[in-house]
């Protein structure tokens, strides 16, 4: 049987080119190469590249043959105009996957040999099919690596803040995704926020400084009701003690206040995985972290004391 490959080859060799060809041996796929793995210059001969002297590829392989009986097994037939001798039909040799698996193309190798040309394409391996549990410890890798934007932490309130009043907190935090190549496999990583920690800068309060939820809060707005101990948010009761509590002051009118009062965010994020192009996510083991600051503000007390002014300026007493 006359064997034939029909490979597009995306190999950035300076001054090489490629091309397919059939052979008349059974059983063997080639890739013809020509062109120089070093380049002539004043200083004599040197590599033409950075890039590692052996050239890799994956391409499949097709099979040039008479429809029958012979290849009934065989499924993908693709035309090819040319690429098989007259009579004969292109026939694309592939591998029954699953439905969460991924076809891989047979990888091929052009060595560089001694005297500085590529030689004869050999294969390495067959068309295979790539399972989600062959590419977890290449994704894991890949998510630990993985540049995740912290999202935006608030703390809903105009300054100064008062003591006393529950401030909802939250944060823009919504899943993540990165593409990326595994052993030669399109994948898509996705990070997931699952927990927000919140440090609000309170060390005086008798309630604690942090707080730690699978929620990521909600906003207050115009209608909703007054914000209480069930949403995600932060009482400031105590400010310390002015003169011996860094931050902490008394004013000129003799209200306590709390300066540079910023909160922090640690958002926890859980990988997972899927091929390009399928639906199972697969979960990758461990998780990352990123941590947002808010803006510093003030927190200063709330004082009453009686007036003979009503809200509209309009005189009571």
């Amino acid at each position: 049987m006359v064997m034939a490959l029909i490979a597009t080859l995306a190999l950035a060799v300076p001054n090489a080119d490629y091309d397919s060809r059939a052979n008349d041996n059974d059983n063997e796929y080639s890739v013809e190469g020509r062109g120089q793995g070093w380049v002539e210059t004043a200083s004599g001969r040197e590599p033409a590249s950075d890039e590692p002297k052996d050239r890799y590829a994956r391409t499949d392989a097709v099979m040039c043959g008479t429809l029958g009986a012979e290849i009934d097994a065989i499924s993908g037939i693709v035309t090819a105009p040319g690429a098989c001798p007259e009579g004969k039909d292109v026939v694309e040799i592939t591998v029954p996957c699953e439905d969460d698996e991924y076809e891989l193309s047979a990888l091929w190798v052009q060595r560089v040999q001694d005297d500085g040309t590529y030689g004869e394409s050999e294969q390495l391996s067959e068309d295979e099919c790539v399972s989600p549990a062959e590419l977890a410890a290449q994704a894991q890798r890949q998510f630990r690596s993985m540049k995740i934007a912290a999202p935006e932490a608030t703390v809903q309130g105009n300054p100064p803040m008062v003591v006393n009043v529950h401030y909802p907190a939250y944060t823009s935090a919504t899943p993540q995704d990165r593409t990326v190549t595994l052993l030669g496999v399109p994948v898509v990583i996705r990070a997931e926020p699952t927990e927000y920690t919140w440090d609000f800068d309170d060390p005086h309060s008798a309630g604690g400084s942090t707080l730690t939820t699978t929620s990521p809060g909600r906003a207050w707005h115009e209608g909703d009701p007054t914000p209480d101990s069930s949403w995600v948010g932060h009482t400031y009761s105590r400010l310390g003690t002015p003169g011996d509590d860094a931050g902490t002051a008394v004013d000129d009118k003799g209200n306590t206040y709390r300066t540079g009062v910023a909160a922090s965010l640690t958002t926890t994020w859980q990988g997972r995985f899927r091929v390009q192009g399928t639906s199972t996510w697969t979960e990758i083991p461990g998780n990352v972290t990123t941590t947002s600051t808010t803006d510093p503000t003030t927190v200063t007390e709330a004082r009453t004391r009686l007036v003979c002014d009503d809200l509209d300026a309009g005189a009571v007493c």
